[in-house]
């Protein structure tokens, strides 16, 4: 090519990678052809260059969980806690009214953060097991499925539950089962209908 000469708008310059140039079809690369489900989740989980697209995807997931079972726990116990003080003292006589709005505040706020902390953990650790399990799976087999939601919410489930006993854990690994079910379903749905895949 001479100096004179443009490159066409379509090419990068030489040199440069784009993964928006990278094949479609993985196969042309010789490399990837041959690497196994291990060979991708070693490099999924090598943290020598920082947190792959993977894996923070399920830090995504962990905190949307923290937070979003935070806030449901934490209303639910501030809510409880309301009623409970009311049906307490509906009886007693204030003198100072404001006294017993400050009072009956501070007991909301104390269950707000107690139900917070309770439900935020485990739906947190929930949200990982079921996310880290269905990207482990994705990235093994190079291909997305329903299976590994399935079997992910089943394994989140179980250990949810695990602290009630047999009985607890299968029911659990049930529920956990239909939950990652049907959040497969509606994803493998919902790429069908926009046009569009997993990876993008």
């Amino acid at each position: 090519m001479s100096a004179t000469q443009e490159q066409p708008d379509d090419q990068a310059p030489r040199g440069i990678v784009s993964e928006i140039d990278r094949p479609v079809d993985f196969s042309q690369i010789a490399v990837l052809q041959n690497e196994t489900g291990w060979d991708r989740l070693r490099t999924m989980f090598d943290l020598s260059s920082g947190f792959g697209p993977e894996l923070e995807l399920v830090k995504t997931g962990v905190g949307i969980g923290i937070v979003l079972g935070g806030l449901s726990g934490g209303l639910n116990y501030a809510k409880q806690a309301k009623m409970n003080y009311i049906r307490q003292n509906e009886a007693n006589y204030y003198l100072k009214p404001k006294e017993a709005m400050r009072e009956m505040q501070d007991k909301m706020a104390l269950e707000f953060f107690r139900g917070g902390f309770k439900l935020g953990w485990r739906m947190g650790l929930f949200s990982g097991i079921y996310v880290l399990g269905t990207v482990s799976g994705l990235t093994y087999r190079n291909k997305f499925g329903i299976a590994e939601h399935v079997a992910s919410g089943a394994v989140a489930g179980l250990l949810f539950k695990v602290n009630l006993g047999v009985k607890g854990s299968l029911a659990g690994l049930v529920v956990g089962g239909l939950l990652g079910l049907v959040s497969g379903t509606t994803m493998c749905v919902g790429t069908k209908a926009f046009g569009i895949t997993v990876p993008e």
